[in-house]
């Protein structure tokens, strides 16, 4: 009995400390399993989102042009405070401009501007005169000059070729905010017809010779293309850069399906054949050249034994003989049966109604504007577009962000780098200066930050790595997870039964 005993009490201790190891094995693979393990696995599975200030994204509003301010120069040899304060009140009573906020600000005229007042004899001299003063500053803003009334027949204001208006003192402001009014509404950014062209840093124009016969191209056609668009180019590149071009197109026989009609001794192509004719050149234009948008204009010169052609329109010729594709970005085909017929101008016309350069409607003839020069464009228009076209660069720059804001809200699994967290941040940065540039009345440096917005945040919503882990569901997370830790965790919650036992015990 003695010896049974002493045998059972040798065995309790070994079998405390079997114990004793078995439960500091089972805590030891825990600490390792829940220190170790679960982190590095969290961190390695976790996905990469650098921090966005999506709150100030998603309350990003867009802006209107009437909200901002509109700052005029009133120029003048005389002391203008009291005309300023009767044309800003006239301004603010005007029901047309009652929802534009204008700042008129004196401004005397400087020594050289006086000299060409003074030495000038007609509105068209002064204005060459000031331009030449101004050719580099294009979009400083609007500017209102007083001139001698011997200029302005009637009191009529006169619109320059530059960024200046012209009055006098028998000039009736009211008659003046008519006028101001129908220039802001021509470049209303809610009011006119959207351009054809999209709004872009670069585009491209592309004028097509499209002929059966190589030799009825004529060299002064191509010369005349160019000279008539290149200085609408450099006076446009202040807005966007233009690259010119043009080509021959060769189109076999060159014989369509036109009717001669004996009565008009001519072709007659009707509009809707013209339309088999655009599909035959479509192809050879050279649409995937350029990511560019593409302005596109078609000369089509038919073979001698099919000329003279025109297009009708039901029984009427069409006047210019051209047609618009609207798949050409605003542009279209005409048919030129001479080197006579004045293309090119048509062409630029359609070039700047296609880039939202509009024409003013002079419908009560109460005021002038002075012709344009070669380039086909005043300076203040291209002022009231860069004016437009800076809100829709903030305006598409807010609504990019703003959406990405929205993506990156409703699905988790979308990477966000670094390099998104820059380009986003500098968008918004870009935002607000530009807004703070254009209350301060700098328009050129607010259209450069607007464009630097709008690029950034497109480049931050199209980043090939945000789509990296969209289509990666939440349950297949589950299928893959699942069958890794369950077999695994089994035997750790039973450890942790077992060492909660132990020292329960204890």
């Amino acid at each position: 009995m003695a010896s049974l005993l002493m045998k059972n009490h040798s065995t309790t201790p070994v079998s405390q400390d079997t114990h004793s190891h078995s439960i500091g094995a089972a805590l030891t693979f825990i600490v390792i399993l829940l220190g170790i393990g679960v982190p590095v696995w969290w961190n390695t599975t976790t996905v990469q989102r650098a921090y966005l200030p999506l709150e100030e994204l998603s309350n990003m509003v867009t802006l209107a042009e009437n909200d901002q301010r509109f700052h005029i120069l009133f120029k003048t040899t005389e002391d203008a405070s009291v005309l300023v304060k009767k044309l800003q009140n006239d301004l603010s009573e005007s029901e047309e401009l009652s929802s534009y906020n204008f700042s008129i600000v004196p401004y005397p005229l400087n020594p050289k501007e006086v000299n060409i007042l003074l030495s000038q004899n007609s509105i068209d001299a002064i204005d060459v005169g000031f331009e030449e003063l101004s050719e580099n500053n294009l979009l400083d803003g609007l500017s209102i000059v007083q001139v001698p009334s011997h200029y302005l027949p009637s009191g009529k204001v006169y619109i320059g070729r530059h960024n200046f208006l012209y009055i006098s003192e028998e000039t009736n402001f009211k008659s003046f905010c008519s006028m101001l009014a129908s220039i802001l509404s021509t470049y209303n950014l809610y009011e006119n017809s959207i351009a054809n062209l999209p709004i872009s840093n670069q585009y491209n124009v592309l004028l097509t010779f499209a002929t059966s016969n190589l030799n009825m191209v004529h060299p002064s056609l191509v010369s005349m293309f160019e000279e008539n668009f290149a200085a609408f180019s450099k006076k446009f590149r202040h807005v966007s850069d233009l690259s010119i071009s043009s080509q021959v197109v060769y189109i076999g026989n060159g014989h369509i399906g036109a009717d001669y009609s004996t009565d008009n001794n001519a072709f007659i192509l009707n509009e809707e054949k013209v339309v088999s004719l655009i599909n035959i050149l479509e192809p050879r234009l050279g649409n995937q050249l350029s990511s560019d948008p593409t302005f596109h204009w078609v000369l089509y010169v038919p073979h001698e034994e099919q000329s003279p052609m025109y297009i009708f329109k039901s029984s009427s010729p069409i006047t210019t003989n051209s047609v618009l594709s609207p798949r050409w970005n605003g542009g279209g085909l005409q048919i030129v049966n001479g080197i006579e017929h004045s293309f090119a101008g048509l062409a630029l016309c359609q070039l700047r109604n296609a880039l939202g350069v509009f024409s003013l409607q002079n419908i009560e003839d109460s005021y002038v504007s002075l012709d344009y020069d070669e380039s086909g464009v005043h300076a203040w228009e291209l002022y009231l577009l860069t004016r437009r076209r800076t809100i829709q660069f903030l305006n598409q720059a807010m609504i990019t962000l703003k959406s990405l804001s929205q993506l990156l809200e409703q699905i988790g699994n979308i990477v966000v780098s670094e390099e998104i967290k820059d380009l986003v941040v500098t968008s918004v940065k870009m935002v607000d200066a530009a807004r703070r540039a254009i209350q301060n009345g700098n328009l050129q440096q607010a259209y450069r930050d607007a464009k630097v917005a709008n690029v950034c945040a497109e480049k931050a919503f199209f980043d090939p790595s945000l789509l990296a882990l969209l289509y990666f569901p939440e349950d297949q997370k589950y299928a893959i997870y699942i069958p890794l830790f369950l077999p695994i965790g089994i035997p750790v919650l039973l450890s942790l039964r077992s060492v909660y036992m132990h020292f329960l015990k204890r």
